[in-house]
């Protein structure tokens, strides 16, 4: 099995762009059974209408799984959203501290990704962002709520130059509720960070994810096909690692 555990649908406010149809036809195209969904940050900001329309593409296709957006900044209003998801069918939350404007650990979001853990809803967080979403940070959250299961996306690797990746393995080996997530990550080989990741940490805390549409699902995948790591392991971090998660 092939689960992507980070797509995202709708029209972005900056940009990038896609429909269900378009997601469903590129995983038939690459093989990828199912995928964890999201909505871009809309035009007009309202994440409320962006999570209900995208609950209602969900309940149409099994294959896709949701993860609202949703602005933890905002108290109670941020966790009555996430009552609202949870109603939806919503199985996990989506949240990029630089879109949002929040530092990942900060006192003003605690209160939310508690209520998170409580209601066993994992958080995809966008991380690598300086001073906002780095590593440690994310480890940070991670230690302070050790019940809330993150997956930092792009290995914590955004800036795209390799320097974090010693910060991302100290935080997979310190804090068990952390799973690297692996579209963007920059280095593949026998010192990259998946290889380092399956090899020195666990095999069980890496999960493939494609960033589809804004990178390619094609080149993601080939990313982990070309890692030098055990089958076992490959198998694990294609889809087996994400349905535990989730429980499926």
């Amino acid at each position: 099995m092939i689960f992507d555990a980070n797509t995202s649908l709708g029209e972005s406010l900056y940009g990038p762009r896609a429909t269900a149809e378009q997601l469903l036809t590129r995983m038939d195209a690459l093989g990828i059974d199912r995928s964890i969904v999201s909505s871009f940050t809309p035009r007009d900001l309202d994440l409320r209408r962006a999570n209900h329309t995208l609950s209602e593409i969900v309940a149409k296709n099994p294959r896709l799984i949701g993860f609202a957006r949703i602005d933890p900044r905002l108290g109670m209003k941020s966790v009555a959203e996430l009552e609202a998801c949870q109603r939806e069918g919503f199985r996990g939350v989506k949240v990029d501290p630089f879109e949002q404007a929040f530092v990942i650990n900060s006192d003003l979001v605690l209160d939310f990704f508690k209520e998170c853990a409580a209601a066993r809803m994992p958080a995809l967080v966008v991380s690598g962002y300086p001073c906002l979403s780095s590593p440690i940070q994310v480890g940070d959250l991670a230690e302070r709520i050790p019940e809330l299961t993150i997956i930092m996306e792009h290995g914590g690797q955004l800036a795209m130059h390799g320097l974090g990746i010693f910060d991302c393995l100290l935080v997979v080996k310190e804090t068990e509720n952390v799973y690297i997530e692996t579209s963007g990550i920059p280095e593949t080989g026998t010192e990259g960070l998946i290889e380092r990741s399956v090899l020195e940490v666990s095999p069980n805390r890496v999960i493939f994810g494609s960033n589809s549409p804004v990178n390619d699902p094609a080149m993601e995948l080939e990313r982990i096909r070309v890692s030098r790591i055990p089958d076992n392991a490959r198998n694990r971090i294609m889809g087996a690692n994400l349905a535990a998660i989730l429980g499926l």
